[in-house]
């Protein structure tokens, strides 16, 4: 009997080698140089395959949702979504008919979306990091054996109204005046911690607040039925690590007024700041 593994790499197979003829035309920069990578090391076409398929889960499996999510929640109030926009427009910088934002400055001018960012990864993050006990350890009232498995899923962290107090979506619960009103930093557990901390949180941080920031400065956006949803996530994907919807939501968008012939452009320019969206990264910037 074959394994699910082999069933499921042979169509793989089939579209890598399909890709491999285009991928020099074709693709985006990030795949032309990965692909170039495996060739020069000579990757079996099952091993790029399985990169493939590892490197579209890591890059889209969470930041997609977070992306809904973002989407969802600011437009959801009215006055939050002025906000915000008013925020983006202030950074947006623009040469005759091309607006730019730049990442590093729409990190450090626009504290309600990183706010509005963090608090959807609080409210929707569902990862769980785990660890294996290595002695017999007393823990409060538990005794963890050595070679256990002990999970910590951060949603129910993240859901304890003694550390958070309402846990219901709050836009404003990260901005810097309402740090004395939340608990300490390593609460905030949607990117894992310690050794196992993500690696790519900048990264993903980037590519959300991007594709967000943009969308809110070009587009105005509307439900088809006249009120915003929150939707359920009963049917979330078990590898993912922020909970996805488990239905659609019908829309109408339109170029927002006198935007109609604006190119648009992001730029990430050096800088010297870090934006700490964990704990580690304030331990970092201190040292």
């Amino acid at each position: 009997m074959s394994s699910p593994i082999g069933n499921f790499t042979t169509p793989l197979l089939i579209f890598t080698s399909a890709a491999i003829a285009i991928v020099t035309d074709k693709a985006s920069a990030y795949a032309r140089y990965r692909h170039e990578v495996e060739v020069n090391n000579k990757f079996p076409a099952e091993d790029m395959a399985r990169s493939s398929v590892g490197g579209t889960i890591a890059l889209l499996v969470n930041t997609v949702p977070s992306v809904f999510w973002a989407l969802l929640h600011i437009h959801a109030y009215p006055r939050l979504l002025e906000q915000v926009r008013d925020e983006i427009d202030a950074c947006t910088r623009t040469d005759d008919m091309t607006k730019t934002i730049d990442m590093a400055s729409l990190k450090e001018q626009c504290p309600l979306l990183l706010s509005a960012y963090q608090e959807v990864l609080r409210h929707r993050a569902m990862g769980a990091s785990v660890r294996e006990v290595v002695e017999d350890t007393q823990l409060g009232g538990f005794l963890l054996k050595k070679g256990a498995m002990l999970q910590m899923p951060s949603r129910v962290i993240h859901t304890d109204e003694s550390l958070w107090g309402p846990t219901e979506y709050n836009p404003r619960r990260f901005l810097a005046s309402e740090k004395e009103s939340r608990p300490r930093d390593v609460c905030f557990r949607a990117f894992g911690g310690g050794k196992t901390l993500c690696p790519g949180r900048h990264f993903a941080t980037n590519e959300t607040l991007a594709v967000v920031a943009l969308w809110i400065a070009r587009f105005d956006m509307r439900p088809v039925g006249g009120e915003w949803a929150m939707l359920t996530t009963a049917k979330t994907n078990v590898a993912a690590a922020v909970m996805g919807p488990d239905e659609d939501v019908q829309v109408e968008i339109e170029t927002r007024k006198g935007m109609d012939s604006v190119q648009w452009a992001v730029k990430l320019e050096e800088s010297n700041k870090t934006f700490a969206i964990v704990t580690e990264d304030v331990v970092g910037e201190q040292e």
